[in-house]
């Protein structure tokens, strides 16, 4: 019977303050669901050293962010031979990366807002005329500028060409998403829209969790309104036509099983009419009071306890158990 778990989190990313706040809150769940847990902090701690010195059989990855959703822990994890939750190498590489996402995602027919990108070397080269010219012409105004690889809505800005100083604004920008990576996109903004989010259990078989509805004080989901109580609204299910959201479900699932995702996941959707965007796929969402995914859990039944068990069920190979819950799904 499986006994020590190690947490990995916290490291060195730009969200390891939220990484800490997960880890946190996994670590307490596992030790009130009877394991022996040990935290491991990459930035302070030796990972292999604490894995064999502690006799770790599984690890929960909580790690957000590069070091950690982006294949290369499970890559460590893999040749040490060590089970641990979530995505594999594969899944969690391409996800991280919103410029790969969106394009598997976009030729397998799933749709994602229009994009560009923009290399480092070429806006050094070129000028900001031209680029803004290029922007309209290919997608249009307003866009979201993303340092593709980032996560908790960091190193995203938004630009609208209504403002005076959208050209100032869209430099700005790009010299700080280029601070944290040197290959940005620059998307369209669907607007106006709902924003949703679906949770996703399983392995083989993926549970999808019910439609939950995003409102904000400020109009945007940013790094502030996320972390801030009171400045963000989670309402369950989404309030768009039913038939919207059992769409946004299947183009969940689709997306899941299109990127090999395994575990649990959560799938981010911008809906404006009859369309669905999907505009991202979260390998590790976050797991604060605050979050999105185990609120969704909590909505038909699964507590936040009941959640991390079942996570370190499935890095075992045991399949999520659809058939309990699926009288429960909330449509």
């Amino acid at each position: 019977m499986l006994k020590k778990i190690g947490v990995i989190l916290g490291g060195n990313s730009t969200e390891r303050e939220i990484s800490l706040k997960s880890g946190e809150a996994i670590y307490n769940s596992l030790i009130r669901n009877g394991y022996q847990v040990h935290k491991i902090d990459p930035k302070t701690d030796d990972i292999y050293q604490t894995i064999c010195n502690n006799n770790i059989e599984l690890i929960f990855i909580a790690l957000h962010g590069q070091g950690g959703e982006d294949g290369t822990i499970q890559g460590m994890l893999e040749i040490m031979g060590i089970p641990y939750t979530g995505s594999g190498v594969l899944a969690s590489a391409l996800t991280m990366n919103k410029i790969y996402t969106q394009s598997i995602l976009r030729d397998n027919n799933i749709l994602v807002p229009e994009f560009i990108t923009l290399r480092e070397r070429d806006y050094n080269e070129g000028n900001i005329e031209q680029i803004t010219m290029e922007i309209s012409d290919k997608i249009g105004f307003p866009v979201l500028v993303k340092a593709p690889s980032q996560g908790s809505t960091l190193g995203i800005y938004f630009i609208n060409k209504e403002d005076i100083s959208y050209e100032e604004q869209l430099i700005e920008a790009f010299k700080e998403a280029f601070k944290l990576e040197n290959h940005l996109l620059i998307e369209k903004m669907i607007t106006p829209s709902d924003e949703i989010t679906i949770g996703l259990l399983g392995n083989d078989t993926v549970f999808p969790l019910p439609t939950l509805e995003i409102t904000t004080v400020t109009g945007y989901y940013d790094y502030t309104s996320k972390y801030t109580k009171g400045l963000c609204e989670h309402i369950i299910p989404a309030r768009i036509d039913s038939k919207l959201r059992n769409k946004a479900k299947e183009i969940a699932v689709d997306s899941y099983k299109i990127l090999n995702c395994k575990g649990f996941a959560r799938a981010d959707f911008m809906v404006k009419g009859e369309d669905i965007y999907l505009i991202d796929i979260n390998t590790i969402p976050g797991f604060t009071e605050m979050s999105l995914l185990p609120d969704a859990a909590k909505a038909i039944g699964i507590d936040f306890d009941q959640l991390t068990e079942y996570i370190v069920d499935m890095a075992q190979g045991v399949e999520f158990p659809f058939a309990k819950y699926q009288d429960q799904i909330i449509e």
